[in-house]
């Protein structure tokens, strides 16, 4: 096996000329033995410092650096790359005396694997991890795997939606027994492994194994709730089944390039999921979040009713709910402030598309700026999330045989399109004009006294200017003089 890589070379070529012994190991091991190009994560171990290996080496390479974890000395080196994700290198000291003491110590065989860095390079497999890789299997490194580190709990989760791969028996065993020990790992190392998880190739089928392992109500119980909270029409499935069907969908979507928007609007919608949000995230990793919890309000909204000697089931109020529960579970898992708001927005808004697309095919500018006002989130603009949130709660309803849901989802495509449109090409006509006044103007011609009144007027202008009302500051000191309503709240 080689890496046919100038990167990987130079790697290699700045640890020898510094005399540093190192073999790369883990999942990227793994990932070139199963023939994956796309590995962007590459961790390798050292007699030495980690951290001072890690500086080193991002110092040679121009590349950013900072300690991921002081007490294991394992340092990171990103290097940003264009129109591409970035590559992770992660150095971090021998657990243990020997390379065979750190292997020893790792999760699975198939990621106790080493290579050496020579040319060409050997591996180092003392716990027959190719032949579990060949057989597809997960198989604990030790009895003792889950019960040192419960994090592995999650990432055996992660890496057979990953990798499609079976928990060997005794393995799944171990993994039990050790779910209850899950909360006294950290909160960021679980967070790390849901966001991995998430963002495989099968999110949804990573949440059935989450239930079935009885993960699930130790780890997200607002999540473990939505299981058998049966729905009314047009759903089909009860509450979990219908999320894990607009995870499946979701991944489904984003992997095939959104392939269900206007060709205008892919290129555009790709590069805003991949901008970068604080936590070292982008944006695209923060859809599956909303997905998965954009429910969790259900249970405690749901109540049952007749009518026309029929039962119905209604949600009343369930989205506002969610976002709570969603600001919650993501705040304990210690998530950036962008990422919660961002989040919390999808989901307290993920009914709106499906009912602008209830009341007819086009848009009025009003509704389409005040559907991106409400979803403001800071620095992000969750409206886009939430527009495409939109259509994979829309496949995950109706049957897929369904000619219903088949003639809505043609409609909600066309509002969808209608949002992304207005925000990548009209933004600032219909989402976000800039203000033809300032308050302190607004205050000077108008002779207005300071407070949040003039917060609100700024924001009446705005949405004048959107609609189309107001295109000059003349037009917008007249609006406000000619309209006597918009003053009537001013002291």
């Amino acid at each position: 096996m080689s890496i046919d890589s100038p990167l990987f070379s130079q790697i290699c070529q700045i640890l020898r000329q510094h005399g540093i012994q190192a073999w790369l190991v883990g999942g990227a091991v793994r990932d070139l033995l199963m023939g994956r190009s796309s590995v962007v994560d590459f961790d390798f171990t050292t007699p030495e410092d980690g951290l001072r290996v890690g500086r080193l080496v991002a110092d040679a390479l121009q590349a950013a650096f900072f300690p991921l974890d002081t007490g294991r000395r394992t340092g990171r080196v990103i290097i940003s790359r264009p129109n591409a994700p970035p590559l992770y290198l992660d150095f971090a000291a021998l657990r243990g005396d020997t390379l065979l003491d750190d292997l020893r110590d790792r999760d699975f065989s198939v990621n106790a694997i080493a290579m050496t860095l020579s040319d060409p390079p050997e591996l180092v497999d003392p716990f027959n991890g190719q032949a579990d890789l060949q057989a597809g299997v997960l198989r604990a490194v030790s009895p003792q795997a889950f019960q040192n580190d419960p994090v592995r709990v999650l990432r055996a989760v992660r890496q057979m939606a990953d990798t499609g791969f079976r928990l060997e028996p005794e393995t799944e065993h171990h993994l039990r027994q050790a779910v209850g020990l899950l909360p006294r790992t950290s909160a960021e190392r679980q967070r790390d492994e849901l966001v991995k998880m998430l963002n495989t190739d099968s999110p949804g089928q990573a949440l059935v194994w989450l239930k079935q392992l009885d993960i699930l109500p130790v780890f997200l119980p607002e999540v473990a709730a939505t299981w058998g909270v049966t729905q009314g029409p047009p759903h089909h499935l009860d509450v979990f089944h219908h999320t894990v069907a607009a995870l499946t969908a979701w991944a489904n979507m984003y992997g095939r390039g959104l392939p269900d928007l206007p060709s205008p609007r892919r290129q555009p919608v790709l590069d805003y999921l991949h901008r970068s949000v604080p936590g070292n995230l982008q944006i695209y990793q923060l859809m599956p979040l909303a997905v998965l919890l954009h429910d969790t309000g259900k249970p405690a909204t749901r109540t049952e009713g007749q009518k026309d000697s029929r039962r119905t089931i209604g949600f009343v109020g369930h989205e506002r709910e969610g976002a709570k529960l969603a600001a919650a579970v993501l705040r304990r898992l210690r998530f950036s402030n962008q990422a919660v708001e961002t989040v919390k927005q999808v989901v307290a808004h993920h009914m709106r598309p499906l009912w602008l697309a209830d009341t007819g095919d086009r848009l009025s500018r009003r509704a389409i700026y005040r559907f991106f006002r409400d979803t403001d989130a800071g620095s992000i603009q969750a409206g886009v999330l939430t527009a495409l949130h939109a259509l994979v709660d829309h496949q995950a309803t109706y049957p897929p045989d369904s000619s219903e849901g088949q003639h809505r989802y043609e409609r909600l495509v066309v509002v969808v399109d209608q949002l992304l449109q207005a925000y990548f090409e009209q933004r600032n006509q219909v989402v976000q004009p800039p203000p033809l006044l300032s308050g302190r103007e607004l205050m000077a011609e108008l002779n207005l006294p300071p407070g949040p009144a003039i917060g609100a007027l700024l924001r009446r202008l705005q949405e004048a200017q959107a609609t189309g009302e107001v295109q000059t500051r003349e037009d917008a000191l007249n609006f406000i003089k000619s309209n006597p309503d918009v003053l009537q709240d001013v002291p």
